[in-house]
């Protein structure tokens, strides 16, 4: 093998080790971003379930809609920490009684077996609705931010 030979073949070795380098670099923050996606979707899984255990049994055993809707709005003010200050959240409200009242036709005796498609596609609409009006997924207002609290030092 020749001087210049080896050179070329050195070069060759260099370039694939760069090419696997980079490779796993893209492949890590591939990885990365997959996790993030999991976490997001876990958590919205599990906040999206909350909610609606929470609408569910405030609802169940109202007497009429409008008590199902008030009982179902007093439920997603709790779980969601929303107090009806804002007119977005008024609106909100407002957004998400079919939702209520979806629920609430799926907890009485005689409910249809469509009642669970009808509440799947009132929630769906309802978040779909606040992801434009907020530019950010629903699920995302049920984030719980944890405080930043002082170091302190016991003696």
């Amino acid at each position: 093998m020749s001087e210049s030979m080896a050179a070329a073949y050195l070069t060759d070795l260099d370039k694939a080790a760069g090419a696997a380098s980079v490779a796993e670099d893209e492949f890590r923050r591939n990885i990365v971003a997959k996790m993030r996606e999991h976490e997001e979707a876990r958590a919205f899984a599990f906040r999206r379930l909350n909610l609606m255990k929470g609408v569910a049994a405030s609802v169940s055993g109202a007497k009429d809609a409008d008590e199902a809707n008030e009982r179902g709005t007093a439920a997603l003010y709790r779980e969601i920490g929303w107090t009806g200050a804002t007119e977005f959240q008024r609106e909100g409200v407002q957004k998400f009684a079919p939702v209520t009242l979806a629920v609430w036709e799926a907890t009485k005796e005689d409910a249809a077996d469509s009642s669970l498609k009808e509440i799947e596609r009132e929630l769906a609409g309802f978040e779909s609705w606040y992801a434009q009006a907020q530019n950010k997924p629903f699920m995302t207002v049920m984030e719980q931010e944890l405080p930043e609290l002082p170091l302190v030092e016991v003696f």
